[in-house]
């Protein structure tokens, strides 16, 4: 049975998340089979999931269309084949998994300017480095839609232990999955699974001023950033902005910084 931590990055358009996703991603690869967490973790492996590579394609009749500008609305739910990134994620699992608990941690000291959170109960067990925790909206959705290719073997099976229950003593592979993207924390399946969860905002006017230095396919139309883009960012993220799990990183500090920060965090 394997352990993991799925750690979760949202954002605004062009916020980051990509960038900062890929340099754990890199950090992790560069430090398998080294003790980075505790001293009795060892990092055994990291992939990397993206739900930029769950759009569906342009010709698919699920898409919505903006009338007024003539184009797909890509910042929507109904835009991404969810159903297909939450498959993938528990193929990545695991039939039998566990999840390594987050909750013990806290904001830096000092960066403020960086990130801010509430901190945790302090009531909780530190020493448990299980995560109390069970996906009740969608496990039993994923088991059963894999049970029909799969004899009826579950395909996943987190497991709870207690909060009192204490595993100092136990040496740990751990396993690390980096989820990102700009409705991730916006479904309740990858809100839910994500032990650790981070969101990069930035302001209008340098959201705009990344968006338009960058190139899309299908590209821009005039008039798509100001009517779907930023409007429909600030809808998905007024939806869980206010939760008290989630790191929110200013997207306007050097993404080494950013980095760091986030790293610091995690281990």
């Amino acid at each position: 049975m394997e352990t993991w931590l799925v750690i979760g990055i949202s954002g605004v358009t062009n916020g980051g998340k990509t960038t900062l996703a890929k340099s754990l991603l890199s950090y992790f690869s560069d430090n398998l089979n080294k003790i980075i967490f505790k001293e009795n973790i060892t990092l055994n492996k990291v992939t990397m999931l993206s739900q930029d590579d769950y759009f569906l394609p342009v010709d698919s009749p699920k898409h919505k269309v903006v009338e007024k500008l003539n184009h797909i609305n890509w910042e929507i739910p109904s835009s991404i084949d969810m159903d297909k990134m939450c498959h993938d994620i528990m193929k990545i699992l695991g039939h039998k998994f566990i999840l390594y608990n987050c909750h013990q941690l806290s904001k830096s000291e000092g960066d403020n300017n960086i990130a801010e959170q509430v901190e945790p109960d302090s009531a909780a067990d530190e020493d448990n480095i299980f995560a109390d925790h069970f996906l009740s909206n969608y496990l039993n959705r994923y088991d059963e839609a894999c049970a029909a290719t799969a004899g009826n073997q579950r395909t996943s099976n987190l497991i709870k232990k207690s909060k009192n229950e204490s595993f100092q003593n136990m040496n740990i592979k751990l396993n690390v999955l980096l989820i990102e993207g700009f409705l991730i924390f916006n479904h309740p399946f990858t809100l839910d699974l994500c032990n650790i969860k981070f969101h990069l905002h930035l302001p209008y006017e340098k959201c705009y001023a990344r968006r338009i230095e960058r190139t899309y396919d299908p590209p821009d139309v005039v008039g798509y950033f100001e009517m779907c883009v930023w409007p429909l960012y600030e809808k998905h993220f007024k939806e869980f902005k206010d939760q008290p799990d989630i790191f929110m990183l200013n997207g306007e500090i050097a993404k080494e910084n950013i980095f760091n920060y986030v790293l610091n965090c995690v281990k």
